[in-house]
């Protein structure tokens, strides 16, 4: 890691520390908020969804960094982009959140320009209380890779940011893309989400991304190449782990999870 790279904001995704994600319990929801407190992480990246039932953060010493994460404007009307981004714009506000995350899930972009468009409106939206739009790509989604994701944003401008999840770094159709990365202006990458990928891909790779990461360090993801590229952007993101490992929460809840995740996050970042 270059001397100068900047990972005093490390947090945590309290969504990682779910053993259940996909339909958590309150009581599982608090538990995950409890960890990420207990393992000292002030700054966090949370789930609109979530939200209602995780209590006044503020409270409990923590501030979102993140809000994630926006959908509508991939492949809904312009009503329902309209909605959205004032729904996200919101909370975002109340939540003192200086990014809002998107990305589409969807396996294809139906109108290219449409979505993009709806995308602006979450951008001004966005700007209109001062805080920031980050987009990510998913490699099973519209927007499968890292180029997709920039060309979606650039002409948006500095609002409209960039996520970059190193799982869907390394399992992005061509590969990594190191040298289009170093192209990228660093004030247009916010967020980057740290976690490992095994060696032979999951004949399902959502279900791969959505329970079966691996710690940092512990598969076959490149952080050299990738942290070398980011630094010398000039990029300042927001750091925070993403392993969704359903095994790791089970073996070891939340507390021990999160401390791993930070754990191992820390080994790569200062290599």
């Amino acid at each position: 890691m270059s001397a100068d790279a900047d990972v005093t904001q490390l947090g945590m995704c309290p969504a990682t520390l779910l053993p259940d994600l996909l339909s958590p319990s309150e009581d599982d929801i608090a538990r995950a908020v409890d960890a990420t407190v207990e393992v000292g992480c002030t700054e966090v990246s949370v789930w609109a969804s979530h939200v209602p039932l995780m209590g006044d953060l503020s409270a409990q010493g923590l501030h979102v960094q993140v809000l994630e994460g926006a959908q509508a404007w991939a492949n809904g009307s312009r009503a329902e982009a309209e909605a959205e981004a004032d729904e996200f714009s919101a909370l975002a506000a109340q939540l003192g959140a200086p990014l809002i995350m998107a990305f589409v899930i969807d396996p294809e972009l139906a109108d290219w320009d449409a979505a993009q468009t709806n995308l602006r409106h979450l951008v001004t939206a966005a700007e209109g209380i001062g805080a920031r739009v980050c987009l990510e790509f998913l490699p099973f989604g519209g927007i499968p890779d890292l180029a997709s994701a920039w060309r979606m944003v650039e002409p948006l401008g500095p609002a409209a940011t960039l996520t970059i999840d190193t799982w869907h770094w390394t399992r992005q159709a061509g590969g990594p893309a190191p040298d289009l990365l170093s192209t990228i202006p660093g004030e247009r990458i916010a967020y980057v989400q740290i976690s490992d990928v095994s060696p032979v891909p999951a004949e399902i790779p959502m279900l791969e991304a959505g329970f079966g990461r691996l710690l940092p360090g512990d598969g076959v993801a490149d952080f050299h190449t990738f942290l070398d590229a980011l630094w010398s952007t000039g990029a300042h993101p927001f750091i925070a782990p993403e392993v969704f490992s359903q095994d790791l929460v089970n073996d070891l809840g939340p507390v021990g999870a999160a401390k791993a995740s930070l754990d191992a996050t820390r080994t790569v970042l200062h290599r």
